[in-house]
């Protein structure tokens, strides 16, 4: 079973924030640790698209753990649901999951450091538009 077999099947998916996800971009959906996101779309397996309340976006997988048929408003697994974590089977948590553990944390990894990047970018060009109006060489 596939996550977006379980979506486009109409299971309800939770995702709760493990980290905070800060964003520049308008299309991304920026959320807190412990936020309760619904997966709207997880065809591509590194960035998803969800829903906090009325906003929705684009966020890194990586930055989650999933629950699958969990009712709205809990943070914790629903009775009788699995929790989908750090993409491996947990034979500890009766969890099905999505990937190796390490491929996660090297993901997980990737992604942070693409963000840096991408805000160090957006803060060099605000720096350049300002020297740019300040007539500064």
């Amino acid at each position: 079973i596939t996550l977006d077999c379980l979506i486009s099947g109409g299971s309800i998916v939770n995702a709760e924030a493990v980290w905070d996800h800060v964003t520049m971009a308008d299309r991304e959906l920026a959320f807190k640790a412990g936020d309760v996101i619904k997966v709207l779309d997880a065809s591509n397996k590194d960035w998803w698209w969800g829903q906090i309340d009325e906003e929705e976006g684009w966020f890194p997988a990586s930055f989650v753990r999933l629950w699958v048929n969990q009712e709205d408003g809990g943070a914790e697994p629903a009775e009788g649901t699995s929790e989908v974590q750090n993409g491996h089977l947990d034979p500890t948590n009766d969890c099905l999951c999505l990937g190796s553990p390490l491929q996660n944390r090297d993901q997980m990894r990737a992604n942070v450091i693409n963000e840096i990047m991408s805000t160090e970018r957006h803060y060099i060009k605000h720096l350049k538009d300002i020297c740019e109006v300040l007539n500064i060489e």
